[in-house]
């Protein structure tokens, strides 16, 4: 009997192990059918010592055909070693002895040709047919995949028959999951308002706990069918890691008349509901009467810090959108016969396909330009900014092709200062919409770029006539500056006090006011009766005190320091230290030494004082740069300034925009469409909710959803929303809300 060569550990993975010695009549190499199938046992021989004698031959593995080569003694032709085929590696070898080595080198040094990852371990599967598929390292739970599936349905906002779908079940059975059973509608209907109350409930015991004040943002909305409207109410604040915060409260129905009584009387639930009664610091409107009427109620029944000076913010986006269309009134002569011929080219599909001909005959990409939409911030921007490359182009096509439509050169030079002059409200638009990053801020920024945008064309024959009207719209919002804006700017460590002095003056000097050189134009163009005639910080002769407002602004400044220190005494002291390596120390002086010289002896010197007169170095870069994070900034000099910066936290995370509530608004359009019209207003709140509390979890509640392809060029009006739906970079606002 031939004896079994090799140890039990030379067992082969890839194939087991012949124990015969094979004959010529027997080839071990033989071909089969795949390179680690087994050969089929033949007849088995006789167990006799006679060499001519048939042997017995086995299951074979053929890892010498694939991964190894054996090596012969050049003398007498006997193999003594095999040699990988990947890494030229050799190991001993003698007829009849195992393949462990060789298996344990390919399982260590080449898994992946033997089909395994390295990273990855072989999973063993046991399928039982009541419970599901076990494996060691996972267990499939139908009661997950409800909760999962649920979820998936509310934030990507399908129909809740979605898991009912045959498709969609047999998909899952036959490529993931066979003991997958399906979920009704009405089961993922229960689990999502399951998972609803869960969130609310969570949200209100972290409300309950979290130090920060809270600033809500509301606005009223009107639903494509026009058959319900709503009233979304978000909430924004700076968590314990710095980071801005926004949440969803409510997105409930509101078919009540829109008088400040009900919205009052609405807002008022939803804060009681989430237990926010001592900490809301602020709230975020757009200009309709209505809104600014129910202030009044909403301060009494809150009783914010310093008396509701800060409890106010009108939305800057509404405002630079108003001041546009009053602008574009102007500039019809200019602008109608663009959006005239980009919304006739968007009807006609016959003439659609001619422009796309008319493109590729002269090496230009076919585009279909945006339409102007009256609701959509800056769309006519837009729309001028798409066609003006293609000017030309398209002035030979209108003037050959379509009969009634005429373009002219001399309109596109015009155009093209249009559009320079209307990109500065567009780039202030985008920068306050903004919803992870601090905007208060950067308010004064913003608006003087308007202010200096006013200036620069004032002297433009065409463009004069449209900032007129544009300039009276602008101060009769923002003559004065926003309490909120000029404190929070004083709280950028890179102006304080000294750049607010700097920016009012520009400010004003570009508006027209203070004798600024050449102000003559806007001077004579605006009565002062016109925009406040009980201004007090304005006189007859154009002239505002920029002293005055920066001594107020301290003034407010040492105000709501104090009533932080009160607020905050039983938390952390009201003594400053000096900071450690941001002070513009020079010479043998000491930072307190050189302060006891500007403060009377004996008098407490705070950590306000101590912030306002400490100089902070900075790049030239950063100097310049909007994009600088006064939220990080603040948090790695929080040890100085325990009570400063809490109070830094409230201020900054004030929205100076809606943008937020347009946001929701876009996500209630996105989910009625024609399929889902039935939704009840309730069902529609808890997935607006939902949706918004679990893209929290991943910071993506400011994603816009694309056009399919990625690009613009082929953008269409309902490509962010359903026709009609108002989206974040829309408005709903009635042109006669601002009076």
């Amino acid at each position: 009997m031939a004896s079994r060569g090799g140890s039990s550990r030379g067992k082969s993975i890839v194939g087991s192990v012949s124990t015969p010695i094979p004959t010529e009549e027997s080839n071990p190499f033989e071909d089969s059918e795949s390179p680690f199938q087994q050969s089929v046992p033949v007849n088995a021989p006789s167990q006799t010592g006679q060499a001519n004698n048939s042997t017995e031959t086995t299951l074979k593995s053929n890892i010498f055909k694939i991964h190894f080569t054996k090596v012969c003694n050049n003398n007498d032709g006997i193999v003594t070693h095999g040699k990988c085929n990947y890494c030229g590696s050799e190991f001993k070898h003698c007829k009849g002895g195992g393949y462990g080595t060789f298996n344990r080198h390919m399982e260590k040094k080449h898994p992946d040709k033997l089909g395994h990852s390295r990273s990855q371990s072989q999973i063993r599967f046991t399928t039982d047919e009541g419970t599901g598929t076990h494996s060691s390292l996972f267990t499939f739970s139908q009661a997950k995949y409800r909760d999962k599936i649920a979820e998936t349905i509310s934030v990507e906002r399908l129909p809740f028959s979605f898991a009912e779908r045959c498709q969609v079940q047999e998909c899952i059975n036959e490529t993931l999951q066979p003991a997958c059973k399906k979920v009704s509608r009405r089961t993922i209907q229960r689990t999502i308002f399951k998972q609803y109350k869960n969130g609310r409930e969570q949200l209100c015991e972290y409300f309950r706990t979290v130090n920060s004040s809270i600033s809500l943002c509301s606005d009223v909305w009107t639903d494509v069918f026009h058959e319900n409207s709503f009233m979304g109410i978000t909430a924004h604040w700076v968590d314990d890691k710095w980071n801005i915060q926004k949440r969803v409260l409510a997105f409930r129905v509101f078919n009540e008349s829109h008088t400040a009584e009900n919205i009052y009387r609405l807002i008022r639930g939803v804060i009681e509901d989430f237990g926010l009664m001592f900490k809301i610091f602020s709230i975020s409107f757009d200009n309709a009467s209505a809104n600014t009427a129910s202030i009044r109620p909403l301060e009494e029944f809150l009783r914010p810090s310093c008396g509701g000076k800060y409890f106010h913010i009108r939305c800057v986006c509404h405002v630079l959108n108003l001041c546009v269309q009053t602008g574009l009134q102007e500039l019809k002569e200019y602008v109608l016969p663009v959006k005239e011929v980009v919304a006739y080219l968007g009807k006609n599909m016959t003439l659609m396909k001619q422009w796309a001909r008319y493109c590729k005959a002269h090496n230009m990409r076919v585009k279909k330009f945006p339409k102007d939409v009256k609701t959509r911030w800056n769309s006519t921007y837009r729309l001028l900014s798409a066609t003006f490359p293609y000017r030309t182009l398209l002035t030979n096509f209108v003037n050959d092709s379509l009969v009634g439509f005429h373009l002219y050169e001399y309109q596109w030079v015009i155009i093209a200062r249009i559009i320079d002059f209307l990109s500065i409200f567009d780039t202030c638009t985008n920068l306050f919409s903004q919803v992870y990053f601090p905007t208060s801020h950067l308010f004064l920024y913003g608006v003087v770029d308007v202010a200096e945008q006013f200036w620069k064309y004032r002297s433009d024959p065409q463009l004069f006539m449209a900032l007129i009207p544009m300039r009276i719209k602008w101060l009769l919002y923002y003559k004065d500056i926003p309490p909120i804006a000029l404190v929070a700017f004083v709280l950028d460590p890179k102006q304080k006090l000294e750049g607010l002095q700097a920016y009012l003056e520009a400010y004003y000097k570009f508006l027209g006011f203070n004798g600024g050189q050449d102000s003559q134009p806007f001077a004579m163009s605006l009565p002062m009766s016109e925009v406040d005639t009980q201004d007090d910080e304005a006189d007859p002769d154009g002239l505002v005190d920029v002293n005055e407002i920066v001594a107020d602004t301290r003034n407010q400044l040492i105000e709501l320091y104090d009533s932080y220190c009160i607020r905050y005494s039983h938390v952390v002291p009201q003594v400053a230290q000096e900071p450690i390596g941001q002070s513009s120390s020079s010479g043998g002086e000491s930072f307190r030494q050189r302060q006891a010289k500007k403060k009377p002896r004996g008098s407490q010197y705070t950590e306000l004082d101590l912030y306002l007169n400490t100089t902070f170095r900075f790049c030239e870069q950063i100097n310049t740069d909007m994009t600088f994070n006064v939220l990080q900034w603040w948090q790695g000099s929080g040890n100085p300034y325990p009570i400063l910066s809490l109070m830094v936290k409230d201020i900054v995370a004030c929205p100076m925009s809606t943008v937020a509530c347009e946001q929701t608004f876009s996500a209630g359009g996105n989910m009625l469409d024609t399929t889902r019209s039935q939704l009840t207003p309730q069902n529609i709140e808890i997935q607006v909710c939902t949706d918004d509390w679990k893209r929290a979890q991943v910071r993506q509640q400011e994603a816009e959803r694309q056009s399919p392809d990625g690009s613009d060029f082929f953008y269409t009006d309902n490509m962010m929303s359903t026709p009609g739906a108002t989206t974040a970079n829309e408005a709903d606002q009635d042109p006669d809300d601002d009076e």
